[in-house]
C-alpha cells in the first residue's frame, strides 16, 4: 500500500506570502480595491515592495489571490455539503437542505476565531454589488460553485425557468453576503439594540427566509418571465 505523501514543509517564503495576503485582505476590506494602495499593504505588513512584486507581480494579482484563497476552501465545503443534501421528501425539506449547504459554511467561519474570514466576508459583500472590472479576474472560479447550486434547485423544480432558477441563486447569494458583512446597519437602525454580528440568529432567519423565497419563485407555473421582450 502506498503511504500518503507528506505535504511539503512551510518555507519562510510561504509564511511571508500568507502574511501579505492577510494584511492585504484587511486593507481591501476596509478601503476597497481602489482605496488601498500597494504601499498601504507593504507599510501595514512591514515588508518591502519587492516582496509584493516577487509573490504577486501586480496589485490585480494580489487582489485575485486574496479572493481565491478563501473562496476555494469555502466553495469546496459548499460542494461537499451539497452532495449530501436531501433528495427525497417535501420540496421545502429539499430546498432548505440546499440553502443550509450554501449558508452554514459561512456561519461556521463567521463564528470562528479567524478575523481573516470576517474581513473576507466584508470584502466580498463590498465588491459584489459593484461593476468592478476586477471581478472578471475571479468570475469563473465563483461560477463553478454557483452553477452546481443552480443545478440543485433545478432538480427540485424541473419545470422552473432558467430565469427563476438563477434569480433564486442570486437572491440566496446576496442575502448571505449582506447578512455576514457586519456592516453596522442594524446598530444604526435600532440605535444599538441589535447587532450585525449576531450571526447565529441572523443565519437562522436567513435560512428560513431564503428557503421560503426560493420555493415562492421556483414553484410558480412556468410562463413568460417578467421583463422578457414580447415578440412583434
Amino acid at each position: 500500500m502506498l503511504e500518503p505523501q507528506a505535504s511539503a514543509p512551510e518555507t519562510v517564503g510561504d509564511r511571508v506570502r500568507q502574511h501579505i495576503l492577510d494584511v492585504a485582505e484587511a486593507q481591501f476590506a476596509e478601503r476597497g480595491f481602489f482605496g488601498a494602495s500597494v504601499r498601504d499593504v507593504t507599510d501595514a505588513a512591514g515588508v518591502r515592495l519587492a516582496a509584493i512584486n516577487y509573490h504577486f507581480e501586480t496589485k490585480e494579482e494580489l487582489f485575485r489571490s486574496v479572493l481565491l484563497r478563501r473562496a476555494e476552501e469555502l466553495g469546496a465545503e459548499r460542494l461537499q455539503r451539497l452532495e449530501g443534501v436531501a433528495t427525497s421528501g417535501s420540496k421545502a425539506r429539499r430546498v432548505r437542505s440546499i440553502v443550509e449547504a450554501f449558508v452554514h459554511p459561512v456561519l461556521s467561519r463567521a463564528l470562528g476565531n479567524d478575523q481573516g474570514w470576517r474581513n473576507y466576508f466584508a470584502l466580498v459583500a463590498q465588491i459584489a454589488s459593484t461593476r468592478m472590472w476586477v471581478l472578471t479576474l475571479v468570475a469563473e472560479d465563483f461560477n463553478r460553485t454557483a452553477m452546481e447550486f443552480v443545478g440543485a434547485f433545478a432538480k427540485v423544480f424541473p419545470r422552473a425557468s432558467k430565469r427563476k432558477l438563477h434569480d433564486a441563486y442570486q437572491l440566496m447569494l446576496s442575502g448571505t453576503l449582506y447578512s455576514f458583512s457586519n456592516n453596522g446597519r442594524l446598530e444604526s437602525l435600532t440605535r444599538g439594540d441589535l447587532r450585525s454580528d449576531e450571526y447565529q440568529v441572523m443565519c437562522d432567519d436567513l435560512v428560513d427566509f431564503t428557503s421560503a423565497g426560493v420555493i415562492a419563485i421556483c414553484a410558480r407555473t412556468r410562463g413568460r418571465d417578467p421583463g422578457t421582450r414580447r415578440g412583434r
